[in-house]
């Protein structure tokens, strides 16, 4: 029977991860044979009054204003960081065609049969979003019959650092799930701690998604000869101790540092791309760096060689997911030790073993809990 199903992520978010999951999710549901559309996070004043003035840090550059913050940012990188300017508006506007043509983020319905929450950190209701908490997120959709989630994730959350009054809101909204899919052990405790229903582990669509006709069909914008892909969130790598580590290994390796998705004020080479241009960039590069969930991925996907570096903000999900997808050798704990992780080329052979096996267990979990 073909259902109307909407998936509730982060769809709007500028970041290829968060694009290519609600993809990838979007099409492994409507190749079930269903009818698949995406709707928006609801900010809800009575759930977010809940979190008082809780707020988690994200470290990045610090960003200045005013007079200082121009002097501040006077330096060496002066230049680049007026190019990026207009180069983060071209990103955007790549983000934005990406949701139209390949998304339909536009397309509603007033009523579904089900409501797929996921994937991406859709329960880090401790967060700073535009958002911050919503019950929506934990099952209270009222336009849906049925909810269901799918590779969900706390990203830093924890159980034991939630609120009383946000735990009983999220135990509530928990009784409309009618079954839970989550993609890490914190988030998997998490939930287990808030409702008595069964818990599944599953894979990112990311991983899960095959996605080689689109990286195939995809066009390369121009690039260096031999590159190596620096992958983070805005800014994020920004420490002298790690821009001179990458730009030493660089330089020793004949690689040109270019930077995709977000910029690094000090990358020369920011390369506005579309999330399928984004993955043959990985596939093409000599090497990745990167410290974020779906930099990993990417890499585990389409890299021979790539060093992932686990942040204490993020540890708790890329822990996870380096020994779930077996790419340890690649974790570095500092940027010092990239020269150790290159000398290890990635095991495709057996990883791609483990997501065969880990798609006909999603399949298997959609095509039970959506029908």
């Amino acid at each position: 029977m073909k259902m109307k199903v909407c998936i509730l992520s982060m769809q709007r978010v500028g970041n290829m991860g968060s694009l290519l999951q609600s993809y990838a999710l979007k099409t492994t549901i409507e190749r079930l044979g269903h009818q698949v559309e995406f709707i928006d996070i609801e900010k809800r004043e009575d759930d977010y009054k809940l979190l008082d003035d809780y707020k988690q840090k994200y470290d990045k550059e610090k960003e200045t204003t005013g007079l200082i913050g121009k002097i501040k940012k006077t330096d060496r990188y002066t230049l680049n960081r007026l190019r990026i300017k207009k180069k983060s508006i071209d990103q955007e506007n790549v983000f934005e065609q990406f949701r139209q043509k390949e998304l339909f983020i536009d397309r509603r319905s007033s009523k579904y049969n089900v409501c797929v929450i996921g994937s991406d950190e859709v329960f880090n209701c401790l967060n700073s979003g535009a958002w911050g908490f919503t019950s929506q997120l934990f099952g209270n959709v009222s336009n849906a019959d049925k909810v269901i989630t799918y590779a969900a994730s706390c990203g830093a959350t924890k159980y034991q650092e939630l609120p009383q009054s946000v735990a009983d809101k999220i135990r509530s909204s928990f009784d409309r799930v009618s079954a839970f899919s989550v993609r890490d052990n914190n988030t998997h405790r998490f939930v287990e701690n808030l409702t008595s229903k069964t818990v599944v582990d599953s894979l990112d669509p990311v991983l899960i998604y095959n996605f080689d006709k689109e990286v195939e069909a995809a066009i390369l914008p121009e690039l260096p000869a031999h590159y190596c892909v620096v992958y983070s969130y805005y800014n994020r790598i920004h420490t002298k101790v790690e821009i001179e580590a990458i730009e030493n290994f660089c330089n020793k390796h004949n690689l040109t540092p270019v930077a995709i998705g977000a910029p690094q004020f000090w990358v020369k080479n920011y390369v506005v791309c579309d999330p399928f241009q984004c993955l043959k960039i990985f596939q093409n590069a000599d090497f990745v760096v990167t410290d974020t969930f779906h930099g990993t991925i990417f890499s585990a996907k389409y890299s021979r060689r790539f060093a992932v570096l686990a942040r204490k903000s993020n540890k708790n999900k890329l822990l996870d997911l380096v020994k779930r997808i077996g790419v340890e050798e690649h974790l570095m704990t500092r940027m010092g030790e990239l020269e150790q992780v290159y000398a290890r080329e990635h095991d495709k052979i057996t990883f791609k073993n483990l997501i065969e096996q880990e798609k006909c267990k999603t399949i298997k979990y959609l095509k039970t809990s959506i029908k």
